[in-house]
């Protein structure tokens, strides 16, 4: 029968067997790194936010944080266009959609021109509602308008 005699043969026990698993090339040996502390990861956080802040120049200090919010607070009234004129010359246009969008009730044909470009250029990014909003705000001044400028700056801006 069997030429080698099993009993005498020593097995590995269990433990030496999972062990010569873990050994194996085939097995993925994850290293464990050291984790981070607290307050690195809040130094780590706060080090970025300066980051942002100095990338971002003037547009980054809570100074054009609070002529933002004054520029969404008086959107439709009276003072909106001296606010909006106030924060132009000092900080340019803004970047995000939706204070960008208020700019289009600016009286200034010129600046509503530059708004409707920078919009048309963020629009690929947005979602279908924002889009079809985009479309119907857009419609909505081609008819109102009185600026052939800006009227043909819209309709070449539906067309596409």
């Amino acid at each position: 029968m069997n030429t080698y005699d099993e009993e005498k043969r020593e097995k590995p026990s269990w433990s030496e067997r999972d062990k010569m698993k873990d050994q194996s090339r085939h097995v993925s040996q994850e290293k464990s790194y050291p984790k981070k502390s607290k307050r690195s990861e809040w130094i780590s956080k706060q080090y970025r936010k300066e980051l942002e802040r100095l990338w971002k120049g003037k547009k980054g200090t809570d100074a054009y944080k609070k002529a933002l919010n004054e520029i969404h607070n008086l959107h439709g009234s009276s003072k909106f266009n001296a606010s909006a004129k106030k924060f132009i010359d000092e900080y340019g246009l803004p970047d995000d959609w939706n204070t960008l969008f208020l700019f289009l009730d600016y009286r200034k044909a010129d600046v509503v021109k530059d708004v409707l470009l920078k919009l048309n250029d963020l629009h690929q990014t947005k979602s279908l509602t924002e889009i079809q909003g985009f479309k119907a705000k857009l419609e909505i001044m081609a008819t109102n308008t009185t600026n052939e400028t800006l009227r043909q700056t819209i309709h070449e801006i539906l067309r596409g």
